[in-house]
Order: structure tokens, then sequence, then C-alpha cells
């Protein structure tokens, strides 16, 4: 982590933010930390808002923790009218005497 003073963040900024692509930069003010910079190019802006999200974050932990009941693959399959993974013809067709290019 790379740490630096309000001034010298002011004058640097632009360096600053390419530097918390790589590592996070925590700025000081009078010598406490007052913020800390993450680099976040590569994420799209929903993954920036929900993964900072105190109350996101909540939701999924209530919802992991609900014994809420589950289906395997086979059942869906059945439940679309569908044979189940071991059983039936396997997908596609095959072709027999194919061309070659000239």
């Amino acid at each position: 982590m790379k740490l630096i003073g309000l001034k010298e963040a002011k004058a640097h900024l632009s360096e600053f933010v390419d530097a918390a692509q790589r590592d996070r930069v925590l700025i000081t003010r009078r010598g406490q930390p007052a913020a800390l910079v993450i680099g976040v190019e590569g994420q799209d802006l929903e993954q920036i808002i929900l993964g900072s999200s105190l109350e996101f974050w909540k939701m999924i932990d209530k919802r992991r923790k609900k014994k809420a009941p589950t289906l395997t693959s086979d059942e869906i399959r059945r439940s679309f009218g569908l044979g189940t993974s071991g059983q039936g013809k396997p997908r596609g067709k095959k072709i027999k005497g194919r061309r070659q290019p000239s």
C-alpha cells in the first residue's frame, strides 16, 4: 500500500489513480488516514456499486442462510419434458458424406 499526503495527492492525482490500479493508495491529512484510493478499472459500474453496498451484502447473506428447496439438473429437465442427463439420444445431428472443399 502506498501512503501519501493530501497535498501531494492533489498535485499528482492522475499518477496516484494509475498507481491505485496496481495497489491501494492511502491518503493522509495531517498524518492521519483520510481516504483510500482503490483501482476499479475493468469493472463495470454495477459491480462497483453493489460490491461496496452493505445493504446488498446483507441481502446476499440472508438469502444464503435460507433453507430453500433446490432442484437437481435432472429435475429441471423433467419439468421441461426433457430426458435426464443420462438418457436419450445425443444432441445434434451426425452428418455423413460431407463434401470436401475443392
